[in-house]
């Protein structure tokens, strides 16, 4: 008899339960999250055991491929999905969440998430790094820019880095002047580390012939290039290039029921930062290119029509199309296409 288990992945223990293909349950209990522990508990399982899962997450990724290095049938299931079948439960506990985990391997009503590899997940984290630099620098920015605005101030750049440019700076308070000045040195540094991560992307697009590849598509640079190789990493995985636009979420959501059917926005599913940053890239292909493209003249034929936000996500849509692509054929960009 075939035997399931779930994992419902914390911190510091990870609850287990193993339920066999009639749905009995054969063990509940909780193991330090680490591989070797998990291992230990589900060793007299191991001939019987068809597959183990666990939530998608920061920590169960790194969990899956130590458990598939221990030659363990893991998989990570998709959180979106599996989190709709886990609210059935009424109490919300670690062991109930992995016993429900293991009943939905058991009935096959699951999506499998995929699993990036070690070098993927290092490349994302140095993207997210120089997001949220950028993100903190501009919260900053604005409180200091309010701050100066109350005494006819305003932040203006003096070289490579920021300074207060004021007539009246001496009415500022001394507590509000500590702080504007304290703000200031905080967002220099961030934008000198924020320049230095952008090197680095710079110099690993570069360095990467697929990365090559796609920016030589008008608009698209060497971060979104780098964005979307770190993301899709393995273009195999898709069936269709049409599929890689839905996966970003950049398709529309359709709703049907009866004789009602309508098509709303995008899903926004996905990676945000590959999806803005492939919005930003077809802003620039309809506004500052001068590529003779189809999709371009398409594109801006239809901001004319329904307006230019509109036109930038179609254009987005259908440029993760042709990215994946290019990647699959391992053909450089053909304006004539």
């Amino acid at each position: 008899m075939k035997a399931y288990a779930g994992l419902d992945v914390a911190d510091k223990t990870t609850a287990i339960c193993v339920v066999s293909s009639d749905g009995e349950t054969l063990l509940e209990t909780s193991a330090n999250t680490d591989a070797g522990a998990i291992s230990q508990v589900l060793k007299p399982y191991r001939r019987s055991l068809a597959q183990v899962a666990c939530e998608s997450g920061n920590k169960s990724m790194w969990l899956a491929r130590e458990m598939l290095r221990k030659k363990w049938p893991m998989i990570c299931l998709d959180a979106f999905h599996t989190h709709s079948a886990l609210r059935a439960s009424i109490n919300k506990t670690d062991a109930n969440d992995a016993r429900g985990i293991a009943e939905v391997l058991c009935r096959g009503i699951y999506t499998v998430a995929y699993i990036r590899s070690e070098q993927s997940q290092a490349w994302r984290t140095i993207l997210l790094h120089r997001k949220a630099m950028l993100r903190k620098r501009l919260e900053l920015s604005l409180l200091a820019s309010g701050i100066l605005k109350q005494v006819g101030g305003k932040l203006m750049r003096d070289g490579d880095t920021l300074a207060v440019v004021s007539q009246k700076r001496r009415k500022l308070d001394p507590t509000m002047r500590a702080v504007l000045e304290s703000s200031i040195a905080v967002m220099n540094v961030l934008q000198v580390e924020h320049e230095r991560l952008d090197a680095v992307v710079v110099r690993l697009a570069n360095a990467d012939p697929v990365c090559r590849r796609l920016m030589t598509i008008p608009g698209v640079g060497p971060v979104t290039a780098f964005a979307y190789r770190t993301a899709v990493e393995n273009p195999s995985r898709f069936a269709s290039s049409r599929l890689v636009a839905a996966y970003f979420g950049l398709t529309p959501r359709v709703y049907q029921s009866g004789e009602r059917s309508h098509t709303g926005a995008i899903s926004k599913r996905g990676d945000l930062e590959v999806r803005s940053l492939l919005y930003q890239s077809a802003g620039s292909l309809i506004n500052v290119c001068k590529t003779p493209w189809r999709l371009r003249t398409w594109a801006k034929e239809l901001a004319k029509r329904k307006g230019f936000k509109l036109a930038a996500i179609a254009c987005a849509r259908r440029l993760a199309v042709v990215m994946h692509r290019m990647w699959v054929t391992e053909r450089d960009f053909d304006p004539g296409k």
